[in-house]
């Protein structure tokens, strides 16, 4: 098979290309040459440092002028000489056109092969042909990449996160999923019910004026009946806060990782890694000191569940409110949050909004503008089928 000792990686804003062939054991080089634009230092230091983690040592070389080709090209020939009896390659897959084209002439004028990452396949692409003058056969990448390889590259860093969930609290509310018709009106009412035991030491009493369905009836017996709550006819009393707020909402965080989990590597479209309320911090958060003082504020984000696929980051948000007349502010404020935390995983990150009820059609017009999946009402009864296809779109 064909290896290589050191790769020669053109940094740009994606950090896959230049990651994942180090994480092949097959593949992994020695060393790595990092070709950097003014505009990537930062990116650099973020995917040396894991280069480094992984035992790849990293040499930066910083670009004269990145938008001056001929001076690129000269750089770029000047240096790759120095590697002419060195066991070497280029992966072209990152940088800006001009870098590209200038480190593709100039591996060719060495006879140095170029290869290309195919980041949604895991597999690499040869440009170039053996010294029998025979191309290069393609290579699938074999690489195990975790959400916190990945989110390092891009200078992020997992404060907090759950990989489990308890099973048996999910159970009684496997009929609300099903059956979502008979118990989209029960919802509210819980949610409402457990937010106002937050105040009041897990406890709410539903006055007489409240007009108590058989449904929602039947459905706080049985919570009452499984030992999550204590119920009389009016006074909900939660067993603990953990119980509290799961039922607030926190239960379709549990089911959506419980569906992605369960997304199998032998299938077609595998998820590598997956992790429910997560804390992400970036480059600027200081790890030892507060949230609250001023350098940490705006630096730390929670995440519902994220996920690895294809070698993009997935974010996804739950929500079990009802978004009708008068929410549609705290809908849109969902959406920016979606739209603004993607920059946690590079430019090709994925968003999704998994929402109880409906949403309007104003904010899942806007929702399809900022190019972000909502899967809602009924259809999270089969959650699992739509995530793959999201995934694989």
């Amino acid at each position: 098979m064909m290896k290589f000792d050191i790769h020669f990686c053109l940094i740009s804003g994606q950090a896959a290309p230049n990651l994942l062939p180090i994480l092949d054991m097959e593949f992994k080089p020695q060393k790595a040459v990092f070709v950097v634009s003014k505009a990537m230092k930062k990116q650099a230091e973020h995917l040396a440092k894991v280069f480094i983690a992984n035992k790849v040592q990293v040499e930066p070389i910083n670009l004269e002028d990145e938008f001056d080709f001929a001076k690129t090209s000269e750089q770029l020939l000047s240096l790759v000489e120095q590697y002419e009896d060195k066991n070497v390659a280029l992966n072209v897959t990152g940088g800006t056109k001009l870098i590209s084209i200038a480190a593709a002439d100039a591996f060719n004028m060495i006879e140095k092969p170029i290869f290309y990452i195919n980041t949604d396949n895991n597999e690499i692409i040869f440009l170039s042909k053996d010294e029998n003058k025979e191309w290069i056969a393609n290579k699938p990448l074999d690489t195990n990449i975790t959400l916190s390889t990945y989110l390092a590259a891009y200078g992020k860093s997992i404060k907090a996160a759950q990989d489990k969930i308890n099973p048996s609290l999910l159970e009684p509310m496997q009929p609300v999923i099903k059956y979502y018709d008979k118990y989209k009106d029960v919802l509210p009412s819980l949610n409402f019910a457990a937010a106002e035991a937050e105040k009041n030491k897990l406890k709410y009493e539903f006055d007489k004026k409240f007009s108590m369905t058989a449904e929602f009836e039947d459905f706080l017996n049985e919570l009452d009946f499984r030992r999550l709550i204590d119920y009389n006819g009016r006074l909900v009393h939660f067993k603990n806060e953990e119980i509290r707020a799961f039922l607030n909402g926190g239960w379709l965080e549990d089911y959506v990782f419980q569906q992605v989990k369960g997304i199998k590597k032998g299938e077609t479209k595998k998820v590598d890694d997956v992790l429910e309320n997560v804390e992400l911090t970036n480059d600027q958060y200081q790890q030892n000191k507060s949230d609250y003082i001023a350098q940490n504020r705006g630096n730390k984000n929670e995440f519902d569940v994220i996920f690895l696929a294809r070698n993009k980051l997935h974010i996804i948000e739950c929500k079990t409110q009802k978004f009708g007349k008068g929410s549609g502010q705290k809908a849109e404020d969902i959406l920016y949050k979606l739209e603004t935390l993607k920059d946690y995983g590079g430019l090709m990150t994925k968003k999704c909004l998994v929402s109880y009820f409906e949403v309007p059609e104003a904010v899942s017009n806007r929702a399809k503008s900022l190019e972000i999946h909502i899967i809602q009402g009924k259809d999270i009864a089969r959650l699992k089928q739509l995530i793959q296809e999201w995934i694989a779109k």
